[in-house]
Order: structure tokens, then C-alpha cells, then sequence
């Protein structure tokens, strides 16, 4: 069974993110998890926009930047750093509070994450199956704290033509869950760049 160390600490805009960039390799962990499901055929509920954000589109074209003198009324972005934006007057789901983000890449939309109470997975979990429909994989990984304490995280994958959804039950601390809506062309164009970056560094030592 895949085991992962959780952080107890506060969350940041630098964890959150680097957590986030490596959804795609965390959503392939699924396939190893002891306990998994598959579903055959295509997905035909794959989705064109998230939260009313279309995510094949620039993000800063269709959104406007928050106020920094008010609060605003409608969806809008905050660039927090490079390729990192934070959402506020995010659309209510029917949950105790969320925050959500988006990452980009060359100014395209790489990835939309929410981050939800854990007190929420069971109903986000609920809404995404009923409007995606069941995940092609489910499966879960032994998690554990920094203190030593364990907990089953529950894993949902939905993979489409060109867009990829993550949901866990433990974030990057016990007390948040997760959905992670994957722009997968944009997402593998940016772990190219990635990993030449990385070789060329690589090649200076």
C-alpha cells in the first residue's frame, strides 16, 4: 500500500502549489493502491468549464482582477506569484466554505484546485459523481502524520480526452480535501519544460 507523510502545519501558497503541480503523478498512484475500480468506455460528462471557468481559455480574459479595496461581488482572480492565482467570490457549492486556486502554464489554464474542509468530502464527492458520473478509478493509500498517526485516503480519478479531475480525502493536511480539475494537455506540455529545465540544471553540477 503507497504511504505519504501529511504536514499538521498551516497551509501555504508554496505547498499548496507544489502539491498541486504533482497532481498528474499523484493521480497515477491510484493504479498502484491495493483497492481499485475500474469503469469501461469513454467519459462523456468531461467537462468544458469548472466553477464558470472555461478551462480550455486564458484565465485573465475571461475573469477580472479582485478589487483591492473592496470585496467583490463576482468571480475574479489575485495573482498570489508567477503562474499562481487565488479565486475569491468563488460560486456557492452547498458547502461549509472552500478556497480555490488556479495554476497556469505559457498563460493557459494548467489546473483548478479547491480545497475543502474535510467535514465536505462526502458531499463534493457527491456532487462531482453526480454530475461526472463514477470515476474510471477509485483506490485508496495509507497516509501518515508527522506524529505517527495513520488514515485510509481515498482517491478519485475521472481522465477525458484533454481534461483530468483528482479528488482525495486528505489534502495536504488531515483536515482538507482536495479536487484537482486538470487541464491534461496544457499539464504535460508543462512537465516537458519541466523536466528540460531540470536536466539542464542538471547538467551545470
Amino acid at each position: 500500500m503507497y504511504e505519504r507523510v501529511l504536514d499538521l502545519g498551516g497551509e501555504t501558497m508554496k505547498g499548496r502549489l507544489l502539491l498541486s503541480l504533482g497532481a498528474i503523478c499523484v493521480a497515477t498512484g491510484v493504479h498502484a493502491a491495493d483497492e481499485r475500480k475500474s469503469t469501461q468506455g469513454m467519459w462523456h460528462q468531461e467537462p468544458a468549464s469548472f466553477i464558470g471557468i472555461q478551462i480550455n481559455q486564458n484565465l485573465t480574459y475571461q475573469l477580472n482582477e479582485c478589487p483591492t479595496d473592496s470585496v467583490p461581488d463576482r468571480l475574479c482572480y489575485k495573482k498570489a506569484f508567477e503562474n499562481y492565482y487565488t479565486l475569491r467570490a468563488v460560486p456557492p457549492l452547498g458547502l461549509h466554505g472552500y478556497s480555490a486556486s488556479v495554476i497556469t502554464h505559457d498563460s493557459q489554464i494548467r489546473e483548478i484546485t479547491l480545497t475543502t474542509k474535510i467535514d465536505d468530502y462526502q458531499n463534493i464527492k457527491d456532487l462531482l459523481v453526480r454530475k461526472y458520473g463514477k470515476p474510471q478509478l477509485q483506490g485508496t493509500e495509507t497516509v501518515k502524520t508527522k506524529v505517527g498517526a495513520t488514515f485510509q485516503n481515498e482517491k478519485l480519478f475521472w481522465e477525458g480526452k484533454s481534461v483530468a479531475i483528482l479528488l482525495e480525502k486528505y489534502s495536504d493536511t488531515v483536515d482538507k480535501s482536495s479536487v484537482s480539475v486538470i487541464n491534461t494537455v496544457v499539464a504535460v506540455k508543462a512537465k516537458q519544460v519541466e523536466k528540460s529545465l531540470l536536466l539542464n540544471s542538471a547538467s551545470q553540477l
